[in-house]
């Protein structure tokens, strides 16, 4: 990890997080929501609802490691950036 973190590079690297936010963990969540609302308002047999459960459950975990992925990141641009001096962050 680098000591001083350079102003633009920083921002540019927290645009970069958000976007990576919303094209990961939000959308997976929202998937997650979706299949989670489908599995509570359809009958299905007991196979269906098996697939449907496998599915929710897959959604879940790519959602969750893609979530952990992002806070790490964000943690680390936290980090560099409590490590710049105050003067180079106007």
């Amino acid at each position: 990890m680098r000591n001083h973190a350079d102003p633009a590079s920083s921002s540019r690297a927290l645009v970069t997080l958000a976007k990576q936010l919303g094209d990961g963990p939000l959308h997976e969540l929202t998937e997650l929501h979706r299949k989670a609302t489908l599995l509570s308002c359809e009958p299905a047999n007991d196979q269906e609802r098996l697939q449907q459960l496998m599915e929710l459950a897959l959604v879940s975990l790519a959602a969750m490691k893609n979530f952990h992925a992002f806070t790490r990141e964000l943690r680390a641009q936290i980090a560099a950036l409590a490590t710049t001096p105050s003067h180079d962050l106007h």
